[in-house]
């Protein structure tokens, strides 16, 4: 099982990045490593705010033809979606200041306040904080199959729910494990179990 996970992004620029994400997000600095050559530069470097950890790391050289490609793409298929406590209106403001021109801060029907910025590699970092008291409508619809509440609502059919909603799953091309286990986890939460 796993415990943790930290994203590594591959930038061009080391310095830049912690530059960015120390003066201009208030990420504190935990590691950086040096190039092993005689220039001075970063081939390494780690930042973390509260439980967010990210590691910047320059591409290895047979990496390079493809981190080209990728990075001459308008998005780069990276982002970033941090959950904060507190404070995001207070942080969005900061961000607003500091001239990073954020997105409109929104509060999202699926209960989450965010708002989401670039940073100077074209990296999508949303931050979003759950709205407190926030109760979720209940919409029989999975995911486009359309189900009857009285099936909802008696255990007893779970099985034959369960399977139907695997089946509707795999037609997306889900495995058959993972389609069922998130059909009982859709169920639960649906009912209110967490």
């Amino acid at each position: 099982m796993m415990k943790s996970s930290e994203i590594v992004v591959v930038v061009d620029s080391v310095e830049t990045a912690i530059k960015f994400y120390t003066e201009k997000l208030g990420f504190d600095l935990v590691e950086l490593v040096d190039k092993n050559d005689l220039e001075k530069s970063l081939a390494y470097g780690r930042v973390k705010k509260g439980k967010c950890f990210l590691s910047f790391r320059l591409p290895a050289v047979e990496e390079l033809a493809d981190f080209s490609f990728i990075k001459r793409c308008v998005s780069r298929s990276t982002g970033l979606y941090a959950t904060m406590k507190k404070g995001i209106e207070k942080f969005y403001q900061k961000c607003k200041k500091k001239g990073l021109e954020p997105t409109d801060l929104v509060d999202m029907e699926w209960g989450v306040i965010s708002f989401s910025i670039k940073d100077p590699f074209g990296i999508k970092l949303t931050f979003a904080q759950p709205i407190e008291g926030f109760v979720p409508k209940k919409d029989p619809n999975f995911h486009g199959l359309l189900l009857d509440a009285s099936e909802i609502g008696n255990k007893a059919n779970d099985k034959v729910l369960i399977d139907k909603m695997s089946a509707y799953l795999k037609t997306f091309g889900v495995l058959k494990r993972a389609a069922k286990k998130y059909s009982k986890l859709w169920l639960k939460k649906f009912r209110g179990g967490k």
